[in-house]
């Protein structure tokens, strides 16, 4: 029996959603798989530095940062960063240093110039003061719980293993942007990472990162990550390629986002589309296969059978099952049903981002237009004829200076004028 045009369309796309249906299932298994409860964790609870680089008035900063003060860990140094003397969050560091005098906290105010990525100047602007030989690098819009610490770092007791990275759960959504987002985070990007570490794949996201401070040196320091634009995730393939593992905590930490915009949310994943086309290409043009709701509609206009439509309800059913249970499972309760009826639209939003990252390598980042190289590697792009770039952050040099001193050695860190610490001796 031969099938018409039709029919094999009709038939393609079917098989296609049977894909995406298939790797939904399997990674929401293995979500709730990697993030149930363990009671067989090592002992070990080695010394550990926590990195802070902080930059503005994060949304709830000061619940963020408090809950790192109320870790229930043995022995634990907090270091927070801002580049400019004048940042508000400077002032949240210091009140609540100022309520926990116990714990052994410093704030580091300006940042030598040290590369185009502005976390990782920060970054390696506290390492002086580190005093631990376990480091952990933490984004400022991260809530965790008193456990977090040892359920973390428990897992170094492997020498085997050079990297714990956790999951996260997306809180708090109160515009339609950060409910978008948080779906994401919790629905596709969260079952994402669970199956990419069930397979041996590496996945590293900078909201929580802990590793020692040898694996750090060995894979070359800040310095080698100083000027891309995923110093999180290339970090992770450095310690993987020096031999070492990977681990994903069950612990799972939170992540604040309440009144972010769709612009917010659109340029968001525009980069991390183009972050994932740079470092993982073969997973990026799989992408769309797991896009349920594009999947549902082109299926239900391109099929000339029922089946397509009931194929577009299931899909759509589907997505907003899988983000409102993964929601529940990592956070403890479900969205709210106006908000899951957000869940196709932001999958139909996505796509465009994924065909403009597929042929545009241009990210807009921090005020300034960067071309993404080979690893996200940073190079300044700024139109021609444009007026001068601003300076960004007083002790940081235009855009354009930056650009000279690429690959320039680093200058040597040193504690700037305004810095609320001493030197290290």
């Amino acid at each position: 029996m031969t099938m018409t045009p039709e029919q094999t369309a009709d038939l393609l796309l079917g098989l296609v959603a049977a894909i995406a249906v298939a790797t939904t299932l399997a990674s929401t298994a293995c979500l709730f798989w990697i993030t149930r409860t363990r009671r067989d964790l090592p002992d070990h609870a080695p010394p550990v530095t926590i990195f802070k680089p902080l930059k503005g008035l994060d949304e709830e900063l000061e619940a963020n940062l408090s809950s790192f003060f109320a870790l229930d860990y043995p022995a634990f140094q907090l270091l927070f960063c801002v580049a400019d003397p004048a940042d508000p969050a400077a002032d949240v560091v210091r009140k609540l240093m100022e309520q926990h005098p116990e714990q052994d906290a410093r704030l580091v105010v300006g940042c030598p110039p040290f590369g185009l990525n502005p976390k990782v100047e920060s970054l390696a602007a506290m390492e002086p003061f580190r005093r631990h030989d376990v480091l952990l690098i933490s984004d400022s819009n991260v809530r965790v719980r008193p456990s977090y610490l040892r359920e973390t770092a428990c897992h170094l007791s492997e020498p085997s293993v050079g990297l714990v990275t956790n999951l996260f759960v997306g809180r708090g959504e109160v515009q339609a942007g950060a409910v978008m987002e948080n779906l994401q985070l919790n629905g596709y990007i969260a079952g994402g990472m669970a199956l990419a570490s069930a397979l041996g794949v590496t996945c590293v996201v900078g909201k929580s990162m802990l590793l020692r401070a040898s694996v750090l040196e060995a894979i070359g320091g800040f310095e080698a990550v100083r000027n891309l634009l995923a110093e999180d995730q290339v970090i992770g393939m450095k310690v993987r390629k020096a031999g070492y593992s990977i681990r994903l905590s069950h612990h799972v930490v939170e992540n604040v986002n309440r009144r972010r915009g769709f612009t917010w949310f659109l340029n968001r994943h525009s980069r991390w589309f183009k972050i994932r086309r740079r470092l993982a290409l073969g997973a990026f043009v799989a992408e769309p296969l797991a896009n349920l709701a594009t999947i549902g509609l082109v299926w239900a206009f391109a099929g000339e059978s029922n089946l397509a439509w009931g194929g577009l309800l299931a899909l759509f059913g589907l997505g907003m099952a899988r983000d409102g249970v993964q929601t529940r499972w990592l956070g403890g309760s479900f969205p709210k049903l106006r908000h899951l009826a957000y869940s196709p639209i932001k999958d139909l939003m996505l796509l465009p981002l994924w065909f403009d990252a597929l042929l545009n390598s241009h990210v807009q980042w921090r005020g300034h237009r960067f071309y993404v190289g080979r690893l996200t590697r940073l190079l300044p792009d700024d139109p021609a004829g444009a007026a001068p770039a601003r300076r960004r952050r007083g002790s940081r040099a235009d855009v354009g200076s930056a650009a000279r001193r690429v690959d320039a050695a680093p200058a040597p860190l040193r504690p700037v004028e305004g810095s609320t610490v001493p030197a290290p001796e």
